[in-house]
């Protein structure tokens, strides 16, 4: 049996959706004890840490999906981005990807703060390039002719728009643990806003695994 690069990349894709939905479990179980205000400050801040960490798996396999997945659909012959646009697709998603990792080791750096910036910047605008390609799809039949794949792009563009507002959460569990630390009456007020904030995120955790999860359906089944 001879193995083509799409089988490969079948592979990939695979591996990727299993790491984004696997590494949102680890988040969502991780959160609950960041709010449990029966825990120390430290093991909180702890279990903050785990839930950053198992963050990157979700984050790594979002980005790596978007050239992985324009690969696989000029292979299989439904999209016509191809060539100089694909390769730059390629480019910019590893170095994407790789600011990100860069950004997860040195927290700590001034660098890190504005390579955050544009790395939201560059999210709104896969919502927007993403979105705007399913739905212009979706009514005029181009440039992707095929509705299954159509409709894979926009419900790609809503799973990360749902990511830019969880990104927008975690400032607020920033913010309230600031206020933790501070003690007193701005420790209450800041275990309230990391309730909040949590209660919201799991909401949009669980809205995400399900977008997630149909887009995968509609990549295997193509019913449409």
């Amino acid at each position: 049996m001879m193995i083509t690069t799409y089988d490969i990349l079948i592979y990939v894709h695979t591996v990727l959706f299993v790491y984004w939905l696997g590494g949102d479990l680890g988040v969502y179980l991780s959160a609950k004890f960041v709010a449990d205000r029966n825990l120390s400050l430290d093991e909180r801040f702890r279990f903050m840490k785990l839930l950053m960490q198992c963050d990157m798996g979700p984050r790594t396999a979002l980005i790596s999906l978007l050239p992985v997945g324009f690969q696989m659909a000029w292979d299989l012959g439904v999209s016509p981005i191809g060539g100089i646009y694909l390769a730059a697709i390629w480019v910019a998603g590893l170095l994407w990807l790789g600011a990100n990792w860069w950004m997860f080791f040195n927290e700590q750096k001034p660098l890190t703060a504005k390579l955050k910036g544009i790395d939201m910047y560059i999210r709104y605008g896969v919502v927007i390039g993403m979105g705007g390609l399913g739905l212009l799809s979706f009514i005029n039949g181009a440039p992707i002719e095929d509705n299954w794949l159509a409709a894979k792009i926009l419900l790609f563009a809503g799973a990360v728009a749902l990511g830019v507002y969880l990104r927008s959460e975690i400032k607020n569990l920033i913010l309230g643990f600031g206020m933790i630390r501070a003690g007193g009456d701005e420790a209450d007020k800041g275990n309230d806003i990391v309730s909040a904030a949590l209660d919201r995120s799991k909401v949009a955790a669980l809205f995400l695994w399900f977008i997630v999860a149909v887009i995968a359906f509609i990549g295997k089944v193509k019913p449409f």
